[in-house]
C-alpha cells in the first residue's frame, strides 16, 4: 500500500493512548467533519440528528403542557375546596371554634373555615338543578381567592350575609347561573328533604334565595354544581343547631395534606376523622397520574425508536472508514479504542440532537402563549377556544426534573444504539479490509 493512502493521523499515537484520550477524541471528531465523498457520514446520519432533535422537542413540549393542564385542573380543586376535612358533627360551636384555632396556629395553615354542605334541589322559572350548598362564614369566602377573583363585575358581596339568620342570599356559579337563566338579583328557591320532623315523617324544606354574586372558575363541578350560602342562615335552613359538619383546612401547600393529618393526631391535637383532597378527588388524581406516565412512556419509546436511526449512520461510516480501522488495528490499537472512537462518533451525534431538541423544547414552552397567538393572527383562527377551555392560553409547566429525564434518556438511548455498531467495527479484521481496499 503507497505510503501517501495512510492518514499520517493513524500512524501516531495509536499505542498507549489514553481511554477517551485526545488521540481518540481527535478521530471522532475528524470522522464527523469528513466529508460524504471521502467517506464521511452519510446523509442518513444528519436525518437521524434532525430526528432525535424532534423528539426530544416534542416530548419536553407534551410533558410540559400535559403538566400545565394537570396543574390547571387541580388547581381549580385546590382553589376552591380545602384541603383537609375535619369532621365535627356534634361537636359544640365552642368546642369546634376552639379546635379551629388550635388548628389555625400551626405552620403552613392559611385558613380554617366551619362548613356545613347538603345536597338540594335548585329551582327558578321551572327550571330545577341538583346543587350541593355550602354554608359558610362571609369572612371565611373572603379567604377563598379562586372565588373571589373570579366573581362577576356586577356581584355584590358585601350583600352576602349581612342579616345573619335571616340573610336570603346566596352566591352561584355561571354554568348554574345559566342552567336556571337568573342573574345578580334574580330569585332562586332551594328545597331540601331534611326539614322539620312531623309524624309522618320529615317534611321537605324550601326557601327562596337572592342571588348576589356569581363566579366563574373553570370547572363544571363548582360552576354548575355548588351554591354558597352564609353559614348563620345556613345553620338554621339545615337544622344544624348548635353545631357545624366539618372544619375546612386551607394549607400553603396541598400537597403536605396528607403529613398535616398525621401530625394533627401524633400532636394530640385532634383525633376525628378527617380525610384529605387527595383521597376526595381519588379518581381524578389517578387519571391524571396514569395518563402522564402512559404518555411519557409513549413519547420515550418514540425516542427510542428514533435513535435506533443512528446505527444505520454509524455503520455506514464502520463501512467507509475499514481501511483506516484496519491500520490502526496493524500499528497497535486495541479493540476497545476503536470502540470507544466510534462510540464517541455516534455519541456526539445524538448529542448534538439532543441538546437543539432541549433548546427548542424549553423556548417553546417559555414562549407557548406568543407561539399560539401567532397562529391565531396567521391562520385566522382559534387554536384554543376559551368559551370551552374557559382559558386564555394553552397552559404549559416546565418541570427541570422532567426536562433532566427526557434529555438524559434521550442521550443513553443514543448511546446504547451506537454502542452496537461501535462493537462491530472493533471486530473487523485487518488483513480483510485491507485486502478489499
Amino acid at each position: 500500500m503507497p505510503q501517501s493512502a495512510i492518514d499520517p493521523a493513524l500512524t501516531e499515537g495509536a499505542k498507549g493512548t489514553q481511554p477517551f484520550g485526545p488521540f481518540e477524541r481527535m478521530l471522532a471528531l475528524r470522522y464527523i467533519r469528513t466529508k460524504r465523498e471521502n467517506g464521511g457520514l452519510a446523509l442518513i446520519s444528519i436525518v437521524s440528528v434532525i430526528g432525535v432533535t424532534l423528539a426530544v422537542w416534542a416530548l419536553i413540549s407534551i410533558m410540559s403542557i400535559m403538566n400545565g393542564f394537570r396543574l390547571e385542573l387541580l388547581s381549580k380543586v385546590v382553589g376552591f375546596e380545602p384541603h383537609v376535612y375535619v369532621n365535627v358533627v356534634d361537636m359544640p360551636t365552642a368546642e369546634a371554634d376552639e379546635l379551629a384555632r388550635k388548628i389555625s396556629e400551626r405552620s403552613g395553615v392559611v385558613n380554617v373555615a366551619p362548613v356545613i354542605e347538603e345536597v338540594v334541589l335548585a329551582d327558578s322559572g321551572g327550571r330545577k338543578e341538583g346543587v350541593s350548598v355550602k354554608a359558610i362564614h362571609p369572612h371565611d369566602l373572603q379567604a377563598i381567592d379562586l372565588i373571589i377573583s373570579k366573581l362577576s363585575a356586577n356581584s355584590r358581596l358585601n350583600e352576602f350575609g349581612f342579616e345573619g339568620e335571616k340573610s336570603d342570599t346566596i352566591i352561584i356559579g355561571e354554568g348554574l347561573a345559566r342552567a336556571l337563566s337568573v342573574g345578580i338579583g334574580s330569585r332562586v328557591k332551594i328545597l331540601s328533604p331534611n326539614g322539620p320532623s312531623t309524624i309522618v315523617g320529615k317534611v321537605p324544606r324550601s326557601k327562596t334565595y337572592r342571588v348576589v354574586g356569581i363566579y366563574n372558575v373553570g370547572n363544571e363541578i363548582y360552576d354548575r354544581r355548588t351554591v354558597i350560602m352564609p353559614m348563620d342562615h345556613g345553620r338554621l335552613f339545615f337544622s344544624y343547631g348548635d353545631s357545624y359538619q366539618y372544619l375546612g383546612v386551607r394549607l400553603e401547600n396541598p400537597d403536605q395534606a396528607d403529613f398535616f393529618q398525621s401530625a394533627l393526631r401524633r400532636e394530640g391535637i385532634t383525633n376525628r376523622y378527617m380525610r384529605d383532597w387527595k383521597s376526595l378527588n381519588a379518581q381524578l388524581v389517578s387519571a391524571l397520574v396514569v395518563e402522564r406516565n402512559v404518555m411519557r412512556l409513549i413519547m420515550m419509546i418514540v425516542v427510542m425508536i428514533t435513535a435506533l436511526n443512528i446505527i444505520t449512520g454509524v455503520l455506514m461510516l464502520v463501512k467507509n472508514k475499514a481501511r483506516d480501522i484496519a491500520i490502526l488495528r496493524t500499528i497497535g490499537a486495541t479493540r476497545s479504542g476503536v470502540t470507544r472512537i466510534f462510540l464517541m462518533t455516534g455519541s456526539l451525534l445524538g448529542g448534538v440532537g439532543v441538546f437543539v431538541g432541549l433548546m427548542l423544547g424549553v423556548l417553546f414552552v417559555l414562549n407557548i402563549g406568543a407561539i399560539q397567538h401567532g397562529v391565531e393572527f396567521v391562520c385566522g383562527c382559534e387554536v384554543f377556544p376559551k368559551e370551552i377551555y374557559q382559558l386564555n392560553a394553552i397552559p404549559a409547566k416546565l418541570q427541570w426534573s422532567e426536562v433532566a429525564i427526557v434529555t438524559g434518556w434521550a442521550f443513553l438511548m443514543t448511546v446504547l444504539t451506537t454502542l452496537i455498531p461501535s462493537m462491530w467495527a472493533s471486530r473487523l479484521d485487518p488483513v480483510e479490509a485491507l485486502r478489499n481496499q
